[in-house]
């Protein structure tokens, strides 16, 4: 069995990232909106209407990046804020009409390119892709949590 290739990791973590960016961006350009804005719109649509900033926790954004990109979706007619009624300081953050319509194209979307991109592999080798995946992405905040990278 081959060495872990330590090396070609971040390759191919980059060239994962760069092909799921290209292939969201071409399928939703009849949607007219980009890669970038389907997790806020799909988290929209998935809570009803949350707090502005848990789109920071779940995205593990900072707060100027998701207020710009919630104020290009509201610009576009995907989602609207109002201020909460249970806390003057806080902004709630809702799917319009619009944004729901195409939730369910989105989704379609994602499952498409995941199908795709896991085609070969069997049930097991998803599942543990999975897991490791999951496990990863444990390490990362836990790391993040230890030591801030930002």
């Amino acid at each position: 069995m081959e060495a872990f290739p330590q090396d070609e990791l971040l390759k191919y973590f980059s060239k994962i990232h760069r092909k799921t960016k290209i292939y969201l961006n071409e399928k939703c350009k009849p949607l007219a909106i980009s890669s970038g804005q389907i997790a806020f719109i799909m988290i929209a649509c998935e809570k009803g209407s949350l707090p502005q900033n848990q789109f920071c926790t779940l995205l593990d954004m900072d707060k100027s990046t998701v207020a710009k990109m919630i104020q290009k979706l509201e610009k576009e007619n995907l989602v609207y804020r109002l201020t909460n009624e249970n806390d003057n300081r806080s902004i709630l953050v809702s799917p319009t009409p619009q944004a729901q319509a195409i939730y369910p194209v989105l989704r379609q979307i994602g499952s498409q390119w995941v199908a795709e991109i896991t085609s070969d592999l069997s049930a097991v080798e998803k599942a543990v892709f999975y897991a490791i995946l999951e496990k990863i992405n444990q390490n990362i905040d836990q790391m993040q949590k230890e030591k801030p990278l930002a």
